[in-house]
């Protein structure tokens, strides 16, 4: 099973510039999911609390600076963006980061003095030749950029990313590594139901729920009881010991089948229960587009710490199941 979603996208532009902010919808939704502001809007809310709450469901966020106004700086007249765009881009640049936003600018507006020195992707106004072209060389170019910066993990208000770190840096390979160790020095295993082998062969799955709606240990339980799977204790050294679950229909010539659902989940859990202020029984559309984007950054992050480790490359792999 798969929940590999496409990288979600924001746009927000001046109600002068939405026939802009629609172009770029149209050149970039067949590679991502794009929504455009006002669409979003929450009732009984202002638009600084629906913009804020708004932040971590989405992976990035384009603003369209139209030349909109006219600004008055040092006696000199400038055509410039609207004020709530420039808030917005500061907005999504402080919750999300930069390299996640993009201001996209009408060519001879002013900008902010905070803001030069940074690339910025240029656009003629539209309805001017070469309008078209223009806004498709910059929606190639912001496409470019999101797939580059899809092959690297952030820390971001939700820890999906530093638990995966967490999880298989101090627990994945150092277990991994030590049992390596145990099967040089054959050393003795022993299940919960007496049966004692040797390691010959190594593999361990790592199993990822495709939900979080129950408590991993309920989801570890679930699947010991219809498995048939039993416990092994392994000691890794550094850290506790802890019980895995084998796959005991693959112990037969040593072949060590390791399984396990990583409990540090939860976490992740709550802490999506916690940036929504969850006060209700079931799931928001909202609260799973955010669970299935973070589950997605903890089997991507997962697989790219895995491909990386000399340890862990030839015998762990990940799985998305339903549980």
């Amino acid at each position: 099973m798969s929940i590999n979603t496409k990288p979600t996208i924001f746009i927000g532009s001046s109600s002068e510039g939405i026939g802009v902010a629609k172009d770029i919808k149209s050149k970039l939704s067949k590679q991502f999911n794009v929504t455009l502001w006002p669409k979003i809007f929450d009732f009984n809310k202002s638009n600084l609390e629906n913009l804020s709450s708004q932040i971590s469901f989405f992976d990035y966020a384009i603003l369209v600076a139209t030349g909109d106004d006219t600004t008055v700086s040092r006696n000199k007249k400038k055509l410039s963006p609207r004020d709530n765009v420039i808030f917005e881009y500061g907005l999504f640049s402080g919750g999300i980061g930069v390299s996640r936003t993009f201001l996209v600018m009408e060519r001879g507006s002013k900008l902010p003095s905070d803001l030069n020195g940074i690339t910025l992707p240029y656009i003629v106004p539209i309805g001017t030749e070469g309008y078209k072209e223009n806004i498709r060389k910059v929606c190639q170019e912001i496409a470019k950029h999101i797939k580059d910066k899809e092959s690297t993990f952030d820390l971001g208000y939700l820890p999906s990313t530093t638990l995966a770190y967490g999880y298989f840096c101090n627990f994945i390979e150092k277990t991994v590594q030590r049992l390596l160790e145990d099967r040089k020095d054959k050393k003795e295993f022993k299940l919960e139901n007496g049966d004692k082998f040797l390691i010959n062969n190594l593999k361990v799955t790592i199993l990822i729920p495709s939900d979080l709606t129950d408590d991993m240990f309920k989801k570890v339980s679930t699947n010991r009881l219809c498995s048939g799977w039993q416990k092994l204790k392994v000691d890794p050294k550094d850290i506790r010991d802890y019980d895995f679950s084998i796959d005991v229909t693959n112990i037969n010539n040593g072949f060590l089948h390791i399984v396990d659902i990583p409990l540090t989940l939860n976490a992740l859990n709550k802490s999506i229960e916690l940036y929504s202020k969850k006060q209700h029984l079931g799931k928001s559309t909202k609260e799973e587009i955010l669970e299935t984007r973070e589950i997605n950054n903890f089997v991507k992050t997962l697989q790219y710490l895995i491909s990386k480790s000399s340890i862990a490359k030839n015998f762990v792999s990940v799985e998305i199941i339903n549980i």
